[in-house]
C-alpha cells in the first residue's frame, strides 16, 4: 500500500487516538518544558540566545552579521516565528514545541502500527517521548527539533525496508527525507550523518533491482527536498549581503572550533561513553540498543535496510561522542532508537484493548513523564505565580526594564542571557552575548565587545565571575571608567553575576 494513503487511512480510521495523542503532546510539554506558560522563565542560556536572535530577525536584523552565534540558521528562524507570536515570553515557542512533539508522537504511533495493534502502538507513542524527556534539559534545544525530523524519516525508512522484497521507492517520500535532513543540515550539521546509511541503502537497493529510472527520480527528489528549505535561507542571506559571513561562521568557524583528537583518542571517547551509558543509564540504553540492533535484525527483512539502520545508529553515536566536549542533551538524537526498541518490547506484552486501559495508560504514562522532569522543586507559590518570580533574570531584569529603551550586553552565557527575555530587550549589537569561543580562535568577538564598552554604546553590561573572559573585562579600564556596578547576584559559591550600568 502507498505510504501516503496508509497514513491518511490510519489517521481517518483511528482519529480519536490521534486527537488524544495531540492533547498528550501539549500536556507533556506544558508540564515538562520550561517553554510552557506554567513556568516564569526558561533560564537556559542557549534557548534565550536563540530566542533573542529570533527577535532580532523579526525586527529586521540579520543573523551572523548583526546578531552573532555559531549555531545553524534554521534554529534562529524557528525562534523568530515564536517571537512573532509572542516577543515578550516563550508562549509562541511553547506552541511550536508542542506541535513538534505532536508530530514526533504521531509518527511514533504510525511506526508502531506497522508491527503492533492499536493499543500497543498507543503505549509506544506515550512512553517513547517520556524516554526522550530524560535528556531534553529545560526544553526547546536544537537537538529536539532534529530528533523530530529523524523520527519522521525513521518511519519512512522502516516502512520501506519492512519486507524482504522491496521495489520502487516513492519519490515523494524521498522528498520528505530531503526536507527532514535539511533540518539537521541547517541546525547542527554533523547530525545529518543519521540519514547517510539508510539513504545509501535505498539507493543501493534500487540499483540492484535495476530500477534506474526510479533511482534518478529519488536522487532528484531528495535534492529538491534539501533545496526547499536551504535555498530560501541562502537567498535571504544573499539579499542581505550575509551569505559569505554565514558560511564563514556556521561552516568554517565550527570546523576550526571542533575538537577532534587523534584516531586513538576518538575511539577511546566513543568506547568510554558507550560503557558509561550502559552502566549509568542501563535500562534506557538497553532499550535504545534493542531498537538499534535487535529490531533491525529481527524485524527489518530487507538486507540493505537492516544494515543501513544499524550503521546509522553507530555512526550517529560516533558523531555525538567522538569529541571530548559533551553535554548530556547532545544525546537526544540517538534516543530516537528507543522507538523501535519500545515496539520490540510491546510484542511481548498483553493488554486488553478497552477504553479503561487506554485511559489508565494515558494518565499513568503522563504522570511518569511529568515526574521525569524535576521542575517542581521551586516553591509552589512561585510556580502558581501568586508571588513575584525570583532569580537572576528577574532581579536584573527589573532594573533593566525601568529604562525607556535599554540596551544590554552579556559578556558570557549562562543565566545572563535570560535578562534579555525578561526585560524584553532586543539585541542592538552583533556580539550581544559571548558564546564559548576562545580568544585565540575568534578574537574579533572580544575586541568588538571592548569597543562597545569603550564607546559607551551599551547601557547595561552583565559580567559573571566564571565567564571565559572575566579577568580581561573585570580589569578593563574602560569598564570601570564608563560603568558602575548597580547590582549583583550570587548564583552559587563559585559564581557571582554583576550588573553594570553606564555612567551618564
Amino acid at each position: 500500500m502507498n505510504n501516503k494513503l496508509m497514513i491518511k487511512k490510519t489517521i481517518a480510521q483511528e482519529k480519536n487516538i490521534f486527537i488524544v495523542l495531540f492533547i498528550y503532546a501539549f500536556l507533556l510539554i506544558f508540564f515538562c518544558s520550561k517553554m510552557s506558560p506554567l513556568y516564569p522563565i526558561n533560564e537556559w542560556s542557549d534557548i534565550n540566545l536563540y530566542f533573542n536572535i529570533g527577535k532580532a530577525i523579526a525586527e529586521g536584523r540579520v543573523p551572523y552579521t548583526e546578531a552573532f552565534d555559531h549555531k545553524g540558521p534554521l534554529i534562529f528562524f524557528i525562534y523568530g516565528i515564536g517571537a512573532l507570536i509572542s516577543d515578550s515570553s516563550f508562549f509562541g515557542m511553547y506552541l511550536i514545541e508542542s506541535i513538534g512533539w505532536a508530530i514526533l508522537i504521531f509518527f511514533a504511533y504510525l511506526t508502531a502500527r506497522l508491527y503492533v495493534e492499536k493499543i500497543y502502538a498507543f503505549i509506544v507513542a506515550l512512553i517513547f517521548p517520556v524516554l526522550m524527556l530524560s535528556h531534553t534539559s529545560q526544553g526547546g534545544s536544537a537537538e529536539e527539533f532534529i530528533a523530530i525530523a529523524q523520527v519522521v524519516s525513521l518511519y519512512f525508512f522502516i516502512r520501506y525496508f519492512k519486507d524482504k522484497s522491496v521495489s520502487r521507492h516513492n519519490p515523494t517520500h524521498m522528498l520528505i527525507h530531503g526536507l527532514m535532513s535539511s533540518v539537521a543540515l541547517l541546525i547542527k550539521i554533523n547530525l545529518v550523518i543519521f540519514w547517510f546509511f539508510p539513504l545509501l541503502a535505498v539507493f543501493i537497493n534500487l540499483a540492484l533491482i535495476k530500477e534506474y529510472k526510479n533511482l534518478v527520480k529519488n536522487i532528484i527528489a531528495y535534492t529538491l527536498g534539501i533545496l526547499v528549505i536551504t535555498l530560501p535561507i541562502c537567498i535571504y542571506f544573499l539579499v542581505n549581503g550575509a551569505l559569505t559571513e554565514a558560511w564563514n561562521i556556521y561552516i568554517i568557524l565550527n570546523k576550526n572550533y571542533a575538537t577532534i583528537g587523534s584516531l586513538s583518542e576518538t575511539i577511546e571517547n566513543i568506547t568510554v561513553r558507550f560503557y558509561l551509558w550502559l552502566r549509568l543509564e542501563t535500562i534506557e540504553f538497553l532499550i535504545i540498543l534493542l531498537g538499534a540492533i535487535y529490531f533491525p535484525i529481527r524485524h527489518i527483512k530487507n538486507k540493505w535496510g537492516r544494515i543501513g539502520l544499524i550503521l546509522s545508529f553507530f555512526i550517529l553515536f560516533a558523531a555525538i561522542f567522538s569529541s571530548p566536549k559533551y553535554v548530556f542533551y547532545y544525546s537526544i538524537p540517538y534516543y530516537i532508537y528507543a522507538l523501535p526498541g519500545c515496539i520490540a518490547l510491546c510484542r511481548f506484552i498483553k493488554i486488553p484493548a478497552t477504553k479503561t486501559a487506554y485511559t489508565l495508560l494515558f494518565i499513568v504514562i503522563l504522570a511518569l513523564g511529568i515526574k521525569q522532569r524535576d521542575f517542581f522543586g521551586m516553591q509552589i507559590s512561585e510556580l502558581l505565580r501568586s508571588e513575584k518570580p525570583t532569580g537572576l533574570a528577574f532581579q536584573f531584569g527589573e532594573i533593566v526594564k525601568k529604562e525607556k529603551e535599554p540596551t544590554l550586553l552579556n559578556i558570557g552565557l549562562d543565566e545572563g542571557n535570560a535578562v534579555f527575555t525578561v526585560a524584553n530587550v532586543t539585541p542592538t549589537v552583533k556580539y550581544f552575548i559571548s558564546p564559548n569561543l576562545p580568544y585565540d580562535s575568534f578574537p574579533q568577538m572580544r575586541d568588538e565587545q571592548t569597543k562597545y564598552i569603550e564607546n559607551k554604546e551599551i547601557q547595561f553590561v552583565i559580567l559573571a565571575e566564571r565567564a571565559m573572559n572575566y579577568n580581561y573585562f573585570h580589569e578593563l579600564p574602560a569598564l570601570n571608567e564608563n560603568y558602575t556596578i548597580v547590582d549583583s547576584y550570587p548564583a552559587n559559591d563559585h559564581q557571582t553575576y554583576y550588573l553594570y550600568k553606564r555612567k551618564d
